[in-house]
């Protein structure tokens, strides 16, 4: 049984079912959009082309891409950013989460969650619902064309710092807007109601970054909120492999599935969580529930926590008493390993590039959540399609509301091993 195409997902994937009377024999999650190439494409360029390059991977999580880029070139240049540098980063991560975050719940998922077939039937029936999505929305786009100089592709990041900064009064504006919507996304998202499928799939081994406070960039990979690993050492442990038809490499932790995103981000951080999006996630009673479904509460807990950080960055940031110049330090190029992680919205992104003496690229390894998430996502489809078998054959939109939980983005995943 092949299933057409997925609804309300970004690019192009197919779930195939083979099936033996009721009995599911295998599942595969196809991914069909073809190869992006952008591991070929970036070797023997120069390093300081790189982020703009594997910034189009994704327009939705370009910030993410143009920033583990940078990120992992300071990392092999010794390159020492100054904090006003650090946060403007994180700001956009945050911006970026906002934005992401906010689609995909708002438009994508939550129709599932309130049973309505489409995000058009919801608009109709819940309009201040959508609306407050789209502010959500709205905001991280702001965040992103204020701080990164473009809502998508962000230009002002660079190695060694930022090319501008903004003004006083634009970093001002982020912040009211932020404070405007909170106590409201807060209202809504506390009476999100559970999706019945909840109980049937459940995460058994999640990974993400981790460090001394919550967020988006982090020290070091945490498994099970249990094992440390330095992010250097991810290929010891972390397997790739190409299955096809799918263009998408299939990644195992020990030779098992494991999630990413932004359920597995809490399960190992909702200690380092405050203000209202812990009073938020106790609400939700989040971590009693180890179902795949609850990655898009996570993302609604995400939501919050990055609105209250938003506003602390920026206080932070005027009292810093930041000019409109560019903020860029010395460094020297050298050849070697240039490797760097940040959680996107989506999960745990990580680049590596080998760089020669000049500065050039001999060639790239970029690992992205959809293609970590690909074995978890069809272990639990079987799962799923096992047990909604038993009820009915109708199963595509309901195994379809699995994928979505994921939140998928099908064409960062797609790249192969040899060309």
């Amino acid at each position: 049984m092949k299933i057409d195409l997925i609804n309300r997902v970004e690019g192009h994937g197919r779930i195939e079912l083979s099936l033996k009377g009721k009995h599911v024999a295998s599942v595969k999650f196809d991914i069909l959009t073809p190869p992006r190439l952008f591991e070929k494409l970036i070797v023997g360029r120069h390093y300081s082309d790189i982020p703009t390059i594997v910034s189009r991977i994704c327009s939705i999580c370009s910030a993410s891409h143009r920033i583990v880029s940078i990120m992992a070139i300071e990392n092999l240049f010794n390159v020492k950013i100054p904090k006003e540098i650090k946060i403007l980063r994180n700001l956009l991560l945050h911006g970026e989460a906002l934005e992401s975050h906010g689609l995909h719940l708002f438009i994508l998922s939550l129709p599932d969650y309130y049973g309505k077939k489409s995000f058009v039937e919801m608009a109709k029936e819940m309009p201040e619902i959508v609306s407050i999505g789209f502010k959500i929305k709205g905001l991280g786009n702001k965040i992103q064309e204020i701080v990164g100089g473009r809502a998508i592709h962000q230009i002002t990041p660079v190695v060694g710092g930022m090319t501008f900064i903004p003004s006083k009064k634009e970093i001002i504006s982020i912040k009211q807007n932020a404070e405007s919507i909170l106590e409201e996304v807060v209202d809504i998202f506390k009476k999100i109601p559970f999706i019945r499928f909840t109980p049937f799939v459940k995460v058994k081994n999640w990974v993400s970054l981790s460090g001394m406070e919550y967020g988006y960039t982090g020290e070091y990979i945490l498994i099970n909120n249990d094992e440390k690993i330095e992010i250097d050492k991810f290929w010891d442990r972390f397997k790739e492999s190409s299955l096809p038809p799918s263009y998408v490499k299939h990644t195992l932790l020990d030779n098992k599935p494991f999630m990413v995103g932004a359920f597995p981000r809490i399960l190992n951080g909702s200690n380092k969580i405050k203000g209202k999006a812990f009073w938020l996630m106790e609400t939700l009673y989040f971590k009693d529930i180890l179902s795949t479904y609850m990655n898009n509460i996570a993302q609604a807990i995400e939501i919050v926590f990055s609105l209250e950080q938003v506003i602390n960055m920026v206080n932070e940031l005027l009292d810093m008493k930041l000019t409109q110049e560019s903020i860029l330090v010395d460094f020297k190029p050298k050849a070697g390993k240039a490797i760097a992680a940040v959680e996107a919205p989506r999960g745990l992104l990580i680049h590596k590039y080998n760089i020669d003496e000049k500065g050039y690229i001999l060639n790239g390894d970029i690992i992205t959540p959809t293609a970590l998430n690909l074995s978890d996502m069809e272990q639990n489809l079987k799962i799923m399609a096992e047990t909604l078998l038993k009820e009915t054959t109708d199963i595509k939109p309901l195994l379809e509301t699995l994928i979505r939980a994921y939140d998928p983005c099908i064409s960062c995943s797609v790249h192969i091993f040899n060309i």
